[in-house]
């Protein structure tokens, strides 16, 4: 069997089983309430919890857009693996203050907790745009890889835009009909898919320390500018991406609802020691991808670096049985966490488009049951809206990766402070929120995606945060933190 008819049929009947998940966890789901299908009745215990946030966590920006950037920039790309563990780190730091909260007042959306915390709807309105923004480019990015993945493992036999549309089908049926409950089963089926993949990748790319070296040695003498040691101003790079990664992964919509839907403080906090160490076993392979990437093709740029997993896949499932075995289960893994990414991430964007927007200006006092509705809509529209843009790709899945993260970057402090700080006022917040956001987008707008070696999202970040201080400290009276509210939010 060839690698592509191999690709085809295995994906196929994935595709077929995720399906079937999606139609009992229909029959599973007892009632409409936002609760209900957005946060699965709150009841993800512990192996549901780390699988649904490891697979989440770990998407095509990871499994294609980091060995694409490993390939491009070469071995000082080792920061890479830092990232995804400075995300755990910031969970840490709020995260089980955040679901003592959620748990009292029945939060559905991070918007519940701005309006319980800050009590401003122009500041929640202001944070919820941002954060459909950040998401929004996410989930753009994921159905692109969908797109990479399928065409380039079967070598074209399945065109880039039709992997994009029928994942996206198959994407948006299961989640309509299952909510979160479809989404956390799906997500724990394909976070042990992509823990075996992973495992695939590294018996194929690490075959013995001696190919690593004479990889090594080649690169070294053909293009030892991939080699350097890094300078100053590389470093400083390091240090402004573990800081605009970390905190803006830590506020993913999709992630802080997990937070909501765990069962239990302990629960959440056995996932999230867990999950520190998930870096060590998923990105690191993914940078050795693209190592070993560099010497087998040369003078790929921009978009088409981001194919160099799939084109070694191909390479090695012709090189033997075992081989093809391993490209096969790394394939499978790889669009399973795609798809667990782009689910939980349209779950999450039309969860707040219900519930945020329309809620509160359109269908003011709306049953539970008609705003789960209208978000089956949305997730609908916003497909509508992002795939023609997907079908017409023009940036790098990590250009996309970078973009998310200078967004997200500003509503970070309105959890990490406003959940640790209780001087933070609802002013303070808002003038740090739309100053960092003002200095971030006219930086990036501007053609400065970086100063002195530092992100335009971590500059706009640092200014969000310095003010939010300062103000707080000045304006001084009776933080927002202190104010009680009479009813939980909708959704309880």
């Amino acid at each position: 069997m060839t690698f592509g008819i191999g690709v085809t049929l295995f994906v196929s009947l994935y595709l077929v089983v995720i399906l079937t998940i999606g139609y009992f966890a229909r029959r599973a789901r007892p009632d409409e309430t936002l609760g209900e299908f957005y946060l699965a009745g709150r009841t993800l215990s512990g192996p549901i919890l780390l699988l649904t946030l490891y697979a989440t966590q770990y998407s095509g920006n990871s499994l294609l857009g980091y060995p694409g950037e490993a390939y491009r920039m070469g071995f000082a790309w080792i920061m890479s693996v830092g990232f995804m563990m400075a995300i755990v780190v910031a969970y840490l730091l709020f995260a089980p203050q955040l679901y003592a909260q959620a748990k009292r007042f029945h939060f559905v959306t991070p918007g519940d907790w701005l309006d319980h915390r800050f009590g401003s709807p122009s500041l929640s309105l202001i944070a919820n745009t941002l954060l459909i923004l950040g998401i929004g480019n996410y989930l753009l990015a994921q159905l692109m890889a969908m797109g990479h993945v399928i065409a380039g493992l079967t070598d074209q036999a399945v065109p880039y835009w039709a992997g994009v549309i029928v994942l996206t089908l198959v994407i948006i049926v299961y989640e309509t009909m299952g909510g979160m409950r479809a989404v956390a089963w799906t997500d724990a089926m394909q976070g042990i898919m992509l823990l075996l993949g992973i495992a695939g990748i590294i018996i194929a790319a690490v075959p013995g320390s001696a190919h690593l070296r004479e990889t090594t040695e080649w690169i070294l003498s053909q293009q030892p500018e991939r080699v350097v040691v890094p300078d100053w101003s590389l470093c400083a790079t390091w240090v402004s991406s573990v800081l605009l990664i970390g905190f803006s992964g830590a506020v993913y919509p999709h992630a802080i609802q997990r937070i909501y839907a765990a069962e239990s403080a302990r629960t959440l906090r056995r996932s999230l020691s867990v999950m520190i160490f998930m870096p060590l076993v998923t990105t690191f392979p993914m940078f050795l991808i693209g190592i070993l990437s560099i010497r087998r093709f040369t003078n790929l740029g921009g978009v088409e670096a981001d194919q160099v997993m799939p084109m070694l896949l191909r390479q090695w499932s012709s090189e033997s049985t075992w081989m093809y075995a391993m490209a096969i289960l790394v394939v499978v893994g790889t669009v399973a966490a795609i798809m667990s990414t782009a689910d939980s991430v349209l779950l999450s964007i039309s969860s707040i488009l219900a519930k945020d927007f329309v809620g509160k200006r359109l269908l003011v006092g709306a049953s539970e049951a008609r705003l789960t509705r209208a978000g089956k809509v949305l997730s609908w529209a916003v497909m509508l809206v992002l795939v023609p843009v997907a079908l017409a790709p023009r940036i790098t899945l990590w250009g996309l990766i970078e973009l998310k993260m200078e967004i997200l970057a500003q509503v970070s402090p309105l959890f990490l402070l406003g959940l640790t700080w209780k001087r933070l006022t609802t002013r303070a917040a808002f003038a740090g929120m739309i100053a960092g956001t003002l200095v971030a987008g006219g930086l990036f707008l501007g053609g400065y995606r970086m100063v002195a070696g530092l992100h335009a999202g971590v500059i706009g970040w640092c200014v969000n945060l310095t003010l939010s201080v300062a103000l707080s400290l000045i304006w001084t009276g009776e933080s927002s933190h202190q104010r009680k509210m009479t009813h939980p939010p909708l959704g309880g």
